[in-house]
């Protein structure tokens, strides 16, 4: 099934609409549909500033964790994402380059960094959501300049939140933006 090219959000909901009944990792906290659904839009967005197929890289991200099972220490869900994405995306996208995207889904927990931009969107869009859970993004382990600096951004806008609810009173606290969330 082509999707309609209007924009990377409705891209993404049309991805999770189609593709969301057979995940595995419905009901997961941190690895369920929600994160798939923000690693889509964010792999949309840079394969964009990178000039790579937008389509791809947003099924590509919804599909990433797809397969994975709890939000522990899954070590086969790489590979078993690369798997059930190989069957859906014969099954509804035939169009699209399956042994690219499903390679880039079995490498993207090895915590390396590669030269293939199709590749580097989905592996900077999941690391970028590391952000999400508290953890600092590793600027190294970043494949894209354009991920890079919304790392630098993020990382900043968290450190100026966190001097701003410092500085508070426990009565004061105020929900602070961060810088570069909406990439």
């Amino acid at each position: 099934m082509k999707m309609k090219k209007e924009n990377i959000a409705e891209i993404a909901r049309q991805a999770e609409e189609l593709l969301s009944p057979f995940c595995t990792c419905r009901g997961l906290v941190l690895h369920g549909i929600s994160h798939l659904r923000r690693v889509a839009i964010l792999s949309g967005r840079l394969s964009k500033a990178v000039g790579e197929d937008v389509e791809s890289a947003v099924v590509m991200g919804f599909l990433h964790d797809s397969a994975r099972k709890n939000d522990g220490n899954d070590i086969e869900h790489a590979h078993d994402s690369a798997i059930l994405a190989r069957e859906l995306i014969e099954r509804f996208f035939p169009h699209l380059d399956v042994d690219r995207i499903c390679d880039a889904i079995e490498g993207h927990a090895d915590g390396e960094v590669t030269k293939d931009p199709l590749t580097a969107c989905l592996w900077d869009a999941d690391r970028l959501e590391l952000k999400r859970i508290g953890r600092t993004i590793d600027t190294e382990l970043l494949s894209t300049k354009v991920a890079k600096r919304l790392a630098r951004r993020r990382q900043h806008g968290l450190k100026v939140s966190e001097e701003v609810l410092q500085s508070r009173k426990p009565e004061g606290f105020l929900l602070v933006p961060q810088p570069g969330e909406g990439v």
